[in-house]
């Protein structure tokens, strides 16, 4: 095979095959869920990457947040929900302000 084509083949390919490297795409966002239900978190402990979205889902049949110091989710109704997307790297343990036994960690790579 040419070298012309073999580059673009590479080219054509390499997105696909991750195979450019820096210059690749990055995956695309994903979403997440979190319950909260049983004044619990769940998954308690979770990790994301910058730019996912996260969802916390009250199943509770009384309010809730989500609250630390990098986002605040307000008061969650029962049934309601909120999204946040993190936009920088960290651990960031978040809390219930209602029920400060509701304990949380967001991981963000």
């Amino acid at each position: 095979m040419s070298r012309r084509r073999l580059i673009l083949l590479a080219v054509a390919l390499g997105p696909l095959l991750g195979v450019l490297g820096p210059g690749a795409a990055a995956p695309a966002p994903s979403t997440h869920t979190v319950r909260m239900e049983a004044t619990s978190f769940q998954p308690a402990d979770f990790a994301v990457r910058v730019g996912d979205t996260v969802v916390w889902r009250n199943e509770d049949p009384f309010p809730h947040t989500a609250t630390s110091t990098a986002f605040d989710s307000k008061v969650v109704a029962a049934g309601g929900s909120w999204r946040y997307t993190p936009r920088a790297k960290g651990a960031f343990d978040y809390v219930c302000t209602l029920h400060p036994t509701m304990k949380g960690t967001l991981r963000v790579e």
